[in-house]
């Protein structure tokens, strides 16, 4: 696992591999940031089921403005600390050891531009996850959540606050973007 561009592109981060620890692919990793262009500059963005940091710290190395993590696992949270002091952008991070469920609650008012959300595979989350995330008021207007999930693993539920703007298949790995919409808005 490593950076694929921005300021520490190249550095290799700290993984582990297992039945609970799937890192995102390089592949994976630099569509979802091209997606993104140039708008992950100076912005805020939350990492959810943020494993060992890939993505944050990914979007730190572009420019994002902060990142904060949230994972349930001490030794993942271990990983995520020493990869973000590796590469220096542990000033700009902030990272939060729980069930994701229960700890996005806690950051209401604060709200962010991107979401990134990479929960474990067949586990029935990602719904519940964006609705608590949609209830807290954390996304901003015309924000974007990613969720990266299993192609088979098929989002049945539309969001009334949220329209998907892009989904895109990578081997066995979907990404769906959805963007914040406001109400009334088309």
């Amino acid at each position: 696992m490593r950076v694929i561009a921005g300021q520490v592109k190249g550095q290799k981060l700290k993984s582990k591999t297992g039945r609970k620890a799937r890192p995102t692919t390089d592949r994976v990793k630099e569509a979802l940031f091209n997606m993104f262009g140039s708008e992950i500059v100076d912005i805020d963005v939350l990492d959810l089921y943020a494993g060992f940091g890939g993505l944050g710290i990914e979007a730190l190395s572009r420019g994002a403005r902060s990142v904060t993590f949230i994972e349930k696992v001490g030794s993942h949270i271990e990983i995520i600390k020493e990869n973000l002091e590796n590469t220096g952008l542990d000033e700009r991070s902030e990272v939060v050891q729980g069930d994701v469920l229960k700890e996005i609650g806690r950051f209401n008012p604060k709200s962010f531009d991107i979401i990134l959300m990479d929960p474990p595979y067949w586990e029935g989350l990602i719904v519940p996850t964006i609705n608590k995330i949609l209830k807290s008021k954390l996304l901003k207007r015309a924000g974007i959540i990613a969720v990266e999930h299993h192609k088979n693993d098929e989002i049945k539920v539309e969001f009334s606050d949220l329209n998907l703007i892009r989904r895109r298949d990578y081997g066995n790995t979907r990404l769906n973007l959805y963007m914040k919409v406001e109400k009334g808005e088309v």
